[in-house]
């Protein structure tokens, strides 16, 4: 292999696939699909294109081991979690900017209930903690968000077939970071597109000198729309962005369309979920922890499960496009 070979990492290792060592296999052979799938996924019409995509998505999520992904992604984003708190109260309190300290408050409620307030962290603590060791906590901030980054890019990598990322390790943690100050506002914003919506439109109508007496399902409805909308703008960058290959547009778009939808489910659910292991009494003291893990390693399940499926459709659209291209040629060869 070349160094030209995009396969080929910048540190000198070699970044194929590795080969099965010498011994005795173990596990027992995979198993066929049952016989109805197969059939299913032969026919030529949409039922069998269906199931062909399926197939291809499970294939891909399975064969990149997305759960194991899904859990090194987990690790960092709760490093990143407590550091990103403190410092964005703290920079909220110098700043005296007390409706983001709000909106920082309002998100992490809606994610993880509970973790913040009466029952859980004082935000005033937060506060004076993150005036004073702002520093400390912009070092953690740099590793837990740096990484979070990271190993969600490198995941898409490893689900879309990609050659591992060649920036050095200094320009991929700039790089990483300047993701991460772009999609952190994203991921707010979905979470209080409620208050945030109410705010902007109640300053509009004072500014025209009017009074809102509409029904709260209309602001309702607006906040849900402004929800899916930044959910659909974070999805697309990081599967567009942040894999090494950008997809075909109709797969691009399409996959960040479910995995807005999927997203919103899961934040809908978050209180249910969280709210599950927090009852479990024998996790006592570390039900809290253990519920944000919970939470943060679906969210990254789903993440990489919509990655696999715009795979698929990139296969697939890949695939409308060679045969395409091969009857054109055949064509113009009689």
């Amino acid at each position: 292999m070349s160094p030209s070979d995009p396969r080929h990492d910048s540190s000198g290792w070699d970044a194929t696939p590795l080969d099965a060592i010498p011994g005795r296999v173990l596990d027992p052979p995979a198993p066929k699909l049952p016989r109805r799938v197969r059939k299913l996924g032969a026919r030529s019409d949409g039922v069998g294109e269906g199931v062909r995509l399926v197939l291809r998505a499970g294939g891909r999520f399975i064969g990149s081991r997305a759960t194991l992904l899904a859990a090194g992604t987990t690790y960092y984003l709760f490093l990143a979690l407590f550091s990103t708190l403190t410092l964005g109260y703290g920079l909220s309190a110098a700043l005296g900017a007390e409706q983001m300290s709000a909106y920082i408050t309002e998100a992490v409620s809606a994610a993880f209930p509970g973790l913040v307030g009466a029952s859980g962290l004082d935000p005033d603590v937060l506060h004076s903690v993150g005036q004073v060791t702002s520093v400390v906590s912009a070092f953690g901030l740099v590793y837990g968000a740096t990484g979070a980054v990271m190993a969600g890019s490198r995941s898409v990598h490893a689900i879309y077939g990609a050659p591992v990322n060649t920036r050095n390790v200094l320009r991929v943690r700039v790089w990483a970071f300047g993701w991460f100050l772009v999609l952190a506002p994203v991921v707010l914003l979905s979470f209080v597109s409620a208050s945030v919506t109410t705010d902007v439109l109640g300053r509009i109508l004072d500014a025209l000198g009017l009074h809102w007496d509409g029904p709260t399902s209309l602001l309702g409805a607006i906040a849900l729309a402004a929800a899916l909308l930044c959910n659909f703008v974070a999805v697309y960058w990081v599967l567009g962005r942040l894999g090494g290959i950008r997809p075909p547009r109709h797969a691009l778009v399409s996959g960040a369309a479910v995995g807005a939808l999927v997203m919103e489910v899961l934040k809908q659910t978050m209180a249910l979920l969280v709210g599950f292991v927090v009852r479990r009494p024998q996790y006592g003291a570390f039900a809290a922890p253990i519920g944000i893990l919970f939470v943060l390693y679906l969210q990254a399940c789903a993440l990489y499960a919509v990655a696999s499926l715009t795979a698929a459709l990139a296969e697939t659209q890949g695939s409308g496009i060679r045969q395409r291209v091969q009857g054109e040629g055949s064509v113009r060869s009689r």
